[in-house]
């Protein structure tokens, strides 16, 4: 069978002036038919059943008088002639209709065997016939029993007529008329063959149908609808009857329209049938397409599996894979076949924009058969004439479009949407998967990197704090991630001081580690060169205002300790105040120096004093203590902070430090992992000091 819509064109109508010879015995018999009609009709003026009728009444008046003489020779005449009367008038009707018919049936068989045939035409169908072919078949069968220019099947589709077979004709002009289907469902209910006029007449919506106003222009006479349960599945067309004596009677209109109901269902019943081989096939091809996309892992790669698949199906001169850059709402080209590379490297797509970028945003599929009229459509390549553009998607969102091109007008229909957008589908979940993997190797690399950053990074922290006499100090850092953005250093100066900072920068993880490491190495370079906390901070704040990003910042506490007079000297840049529980017991926090670092150049930071006493402890902490939510979401606080410390002032600095850590895990002991990077510096004054 050729492809669907095809036209079949049938041999001109037979002239009545051609010799008998040469006409086909169907039309010699109508002809044959036709000149024995016209003899009768001579021989009896009028019509030929009118003649039969009065031979028929003469004879039925004459055996009348015959057996009234001879049975009932005394009855009166009047008596007779009553009856005679009577039985004219009861048998009239039945001896014209029954004689109407006969001569019917012996001059015009030819209408009868065609309604016969109409009657029959389903019965000639085979159920192992494709639906196309089936359509041809019928389209041939009532152009010939019918003698009309031409039949035209159109199938149903939403919103549109698309034409399946026709017969007669090679140059109907439309394959696929948008329609008006309300006013089709109301205006054939009728359960009747239709005329075009008729159609035109009965609704003023009509007049600005798209598919009336074809049929009309292309020549057709009747329409009969093919009703489903739910509407109309197909339309007949018929064009024009070749000859008057052909045109169709109301009988034959009706035989018409109740056998193209049974050819109807026959019909959709192969398109079902049709479809659901159709969608076996495919889901094979698509099953097996889909072990080849599963099993590769390399987005790259799967992508050129995606254009191969799709090249064995659909034919293209020109295909690419396109992917949507969530972040900067690009569209990104990904693979590409047939394309000048320089030209799309050129191209930047934002979606939304061309045919590509309007697909992404509408997430349907679209088939231009021309790309000259189409609004969406941009040029890249000279040859392209026709382009279908697929979605390809995640769940409900789009994350890619595949789209090929062809050198010939009309090189793509709906026909091609269920495989390609079946393949689309598992073109997504493959994608996505391919990308997961790569970014789980990629995270896993990272993560090694991370891990070696880490090391790095707590190498550079002091791994052995200076001895210094009558002063018990300990440290310690806990990165939230493999590195943070928390630091603290304690340093000999002399033989009678010590420094001892802490600092948290915003921000963790990389960018956190990266300004931390800036923050800390500057630090160590001007420690020395500085003799007062607030000359260093100072320096420290305008190197961060000049060398970090608009942001950043951080906070800092340093303070240069006399152990020998028992006096510190700090500055507190906007850090959490470090605490000091004195021998007394009372507290106090070391707020004053300043705000935090990176924010304003050449501020005037200040430097503070606070003496110390023997049996002092100084704790020096980031906000990973205080700050920490437990399940309940309570905040850690400095009041259990205080608390630890009170409950092990007698003990160790060492053991002050494990105790806090180990409250702050208890606090909050179902965390996955920590809320911040956790840094914590205890110096305790040995009461055994001397001043």
């Amino acid at each position: 069978m050729e492809a669907v819509g095809r036209a079949r064109e049938t041999p001109a109508a037979a002239m009545p002036d051609q010799p008998l010879a040469d006409l086909p015995p169907l039309r010699l018999r109508i002809e044959a038919h036709q000149v024995a009609f016209d003899a009768f009709g001579r021989l009896f003026p009028g019509k030929p059943q009118s003649a039969v009728l009065v031979a028929i009444f003469i004879a039925i008046f004459l055996i009348g008088e015959y057996i009234s003489d001879s049975y009932f020779p005394r009855t009166s005449d009047y008596v007779i002639f009553f009856f005679k009367a009577l039985v004219f008038i009861l048998i009239y009707e039945p001896i014209r209709k029954l004689t109407e018919l006969y001569i019917r049936k012996i001059v015009f068989s030819y209408y009868y065997r065609r309604q016969e045939d109409l009657r029959d035409l389903d019965a000639r169908l085979v159920s192992t016939m494709g639906y196309h072919e089936m359509a041809d078949i019928i389209t041939e069968r009532i152009s010939g029993l019918l003698n009309v220019k031409y039949a035209a099947i159109y199938l149903r589709i939403p919103e549109f007529f698309s034409l399946v077979s026709s017969y007669g004709r090679s140059d109907l002009i439309t394959k696929r008329i948008k329609a008006d289907m309300a006013v089709y469902d109301a205006l054939l209910s009728g359960k009747r063959v239709f005329t075009i006029n008729e159609l035109f007449v009965m609704h003023q919506t009509v007049l600005t149908d798209d598919a009336l106003k074809v049929f009309k222009h292309e020549g057709c006479k009747y329409i009969i609808p093919m009703l489903k349960k739910d509407g109309i599945s197909a339309l007949l067309v018929l064009g024009e009857e070749t000859q008057i004596r052909y045109d169709l009677s109301d009988e034959d209109k009706k035989i018409l329209w109740q056998s193209m109901q049974r050819v109807g269902n026959t019909l959709e019943s192969t398109r079902l049938y049709s479809q659901l081989q159709k969608s076996l096939v495919e889901k094979e091809i698509v099953l097996e397409i889909a072990k080849k996309f599963n099993g590769e892992i390399h987005t790259e790669k799967l992508l050129d599996n995606i254009l191969d698949a799709v090249k064995s199906i659909v034919p293209y001169d020109a295909a690419g894979i396109f992917l949507v850059n969530e972040v900067t709402q690009e569209i990104e080209s990904a693979v590409m076949r047939g394309y000048d590379p320089e030209v799309m490297e050129q191209i930047r797509m934002k979606v939304g924009t061309g045919l590509i970028g309007h697909v992404a945003i509408i997430g349907k599929p679209v088939i231009v058969k021309d790309v000259n009229f189409d609004e969406h459509y941009v040029s890249v390549r000279d040859n392209t004439r026709s382009e279908i553009t697929i979605p390809i998607k995640d769940s409900d969102r789009t994350i890619g479009v595949l789209n090929l091109e062809s050198d010939m007008l009309g090189a793509y229909h709906e026909g091609f949407l269920d495989i390609l957008n079946a393949i689309a589908g598992e073109a997504g979940i493959a994608i996505q998967n391919a990308q997961l993997n790569e970014q789980a190797i990629r995270n896993e690399e990272l993560q090694k990197e991370l891990k070696i950053a880490g090391k790095i990074q707590q190498a550079i922290l002091p791994q052995q704090l200076p001895r210094i006499p009558n002063l018990q100090i300990t440290a310690k850092s806990l990165p939230c991630y493999a590195v943070g953005g928390d630091f603290y250093d304690v340093l000999k100066l002399n033989d009678h001081q010590v420094t001892v900072s802490i600092g948290d920068v915003s921000g963790k993880g990389v960018p956190g580690a990266i300004m931390m490491s800036v923050l800390y190495t500057s630090y160590r370079g001007m420690v020395h060169e500085y003799k007062t906390s607030w000359e260093v901070v100072n320096s420290l704040n305008n190197l961060l205002c000049t060398h970090t990003a608009e942001g950043r910042y951080a906070t800092f506490f340093h303070c240069i300790i006399d152990f020998e007079r028992l006096i510190m000297y700090y500055t507190n840049a906007g850090h959490n105040p470090p605490m000091i529980r004195k021998e007394s017991g009372e507290w106090i926090k070391l707020r004053e120096g300043g705000i935090v670092l990176g924010f304003i150049p050449d501020q005037d930071y200040r430097q503070m004093t606070q003496p110390l006493d023997p049996g002092d402890i100084i704790v020096l902490y980031t906000d990973g203590i205080t700050e920490v939510f437990s399940e309940a979401e309570e905040l850690f606080g400095e009041e259990r902070l205080k608390e630890v410390i009170e409950n092990n002032r007698e003990t160790s600095a060492k053991n002050i430090q494990d105790e806090i850590i180990a409250a702050v895990s208890t606090f909050a002991p179902d965390q996955e992992m920590q809320q911040d990077d956790i840094t914590l510096v205890i110096i305790k004054i040995e009461k055994s000091t001397l001043v």
